[in-house]
C-alpha cells in the first residue's frame, strides 16, 4: 500500500504552507485518504474550512498511524463522497 506524507515544513512563518481550502485539498486526489491540519473552521457547524495536507493514502490506517503523531486540530477525510459501503467511527484521545 502506498502512502505519500507530504514534505515537513518547518513552522517559521516563511515556510508554513499557506491554507488552501479543503475542498481545494479533495479535488487533488481520487479515491485516498487524506490528513490536513485545520487552520479554519465553521464554528457554528465544526466544518474544517481550509488547511494544508499532511499525508494521504488509500489505506485509511496507514493515515491514522502518522496522525498519532500530529499535535493540533486535525482532519481525517475521504477525496470523494463516502461510498455506501463504508461507515465511520471516530475515536479521540485528548492529551493536556
Amino acid at each position: 500500500m502506498k502512502i505519500t506524507r507530504v514534505k515537513k515544513h518547518n513552522m517559521d512563518m516563511a515556510t508554513k504552507p499557506l491554507p488552501q481550502k479543503i475542498e481545494d485539498i479533495r479535488k487533488q486526489f481520487k479515491h485516498e485518504w487524506l490528513l490536513i491540519a485545520v487552520d479554519s473552521m465553521d464554528k457554528a457547524t465544526t466544518t474544517p474550512l481550509t488547511g494544508h495536507l499532511l499525508a494521504h493514502s488509500p489505506d485509511p490506517m496507514e493515515i491514522h498511524k502518522i496522525a498519532l503523531q500530529h499535535k493540533g486540530l486535525l482532519a481525517t477525510l475521504y477525496s470523494e463522497d463516502w461510498p455506501e459501503d463504508i461507515a465511520a467511527c471516530f475515536y479521540a484521545k485528548i492529551f493536556s
